[in-house]
């Protein structure tokens, strides 16, 4: 076993476990590669990759989360192959990924695990202790319920017709109070045009906002393979002074209907379990749940 520094090189290979560990995953191999790229400076972050006898079969990472205000805090994570399990490749990776994280001078530190005892017992074992729960669901974009009635004074629009600052700062805005063990503070926006607007999966038309009396209230992003025919919605946010009037119903509706139209099968999100509105409206456009994750805390001395 070879445990080195990973290089851009072996995101084709993170992609391949990814996709054998994660049954939600959807995107493609470019958007890995730009997830790779866009890392800032300031996140210190160390990435490892695993190999046995040639292969790689595992990766980690470590290092601040420049996400939150909070001091202190990083972000850590382990994925093994699936066929290499049970020989230690994870402790290999994870052990120099802590002492990184404590070498940075890491107070807090936050990953997310399988919802599934084995998972969560490995990470207990490093020191870990469950936080948050969320979920994953999929829906077939073909089949959906009726769409919902158009508020009054509402119009909607693909994300193609509204400016990146004008999302921007409705993403700023109405994602503040999403729910986790760590509090989301934004991310730059030098770093969301790379990350999001320019991203490779972005779907500037399949991405949808509502206007309301000409005021942007409401948004949802679809980043897409449009090769497998997968979508993640990853980010379906109100102001909160438009919440509980059907917004986040409507758009998510019309931007199902928009991927279907465009050859997705099937469209893919997660949601924290706290977030009872969000969770309601998913269910209702026919989402069903395909796995669970815990967030998963260590607090460093």
């Amino acid at each position: 076993m070879l445990i080195r520094e990973s290089t851009i090189d072996d995101v084709t290979a993170f992609s391949r476990i990814r996709y054998a560990v994660l049954p939600w995953s959807t995107a493609s191999v470019a958007a890995q590669r730009n997830w790779f790229t866009s890392v800032p400076a300031e996140a210190r972050q160390l990435r490892l990759t695993a190999e046995v006898d040639g292969e790689i079969v595992g990766f980690a990472m470590g290092g601040f989360n420049t996400y939150t205000k909070e001091e202190g805090v990083s972000i850590a994570a382990v994925t093994i192959d699936p066929r290499f399990r049970g020989r230690a490749i994870g402790k290999a990776l994870y052990d120099p990924i802590e002492e990184h994280l404590r070498t940075i001078g890491t107070l807090r530190a936050q990953g997310y695990a399988h919802d599934d005892p084995s998972t969560i017992a490995w990470a207990q074992r490093q020191g870990w202790t469950a936080g948050a729960a969320g979920r994953f669901s999929l829906v077939d974009p073909r089949d959906l319920p009726p769409m919902p009635e158009t508020p009054p004074g509402t119009t909607v629009v693909s994300v193609s017709e509204v400016t990146p600052e004008a999302l921007y700062e409705l993403d700023l805005a109405a994602s503040a109070d999403e729910p986790g063990d760590v509090s989301f503070d934004g991310i730059p926006f030098d770093l969301w045009m790379k990350r999001l607007w320019n991203g490779p999966d972005m779907q500037h038309e399949l991405s949808t906002v509502a206007f309301v009396d000409g005021v942007a209230a409401s948004f949802t992003v679809v980043e897409a393979n449009m090769e497998t025919g997968r979508m993640w919605s990853g980010g379906t946010s109100t102001l909160p002074e438009y919440r509980g009037c059907g917004l986040a119903k409507l758009i998510k509706s019309v931007a199902l209907r928009k991927a279907a139209e465009a050859g997705i099968t099937a469209a893919l999100t997660s949601n924290d379990y706290s977030n009872g509105p969000m969770l309601a409206i998913n269910d209702w456009l026919g989402y069903k749940v395909i796995a669970s994750d815990r967030s998963m805390l260590k607090t460093f001395s």
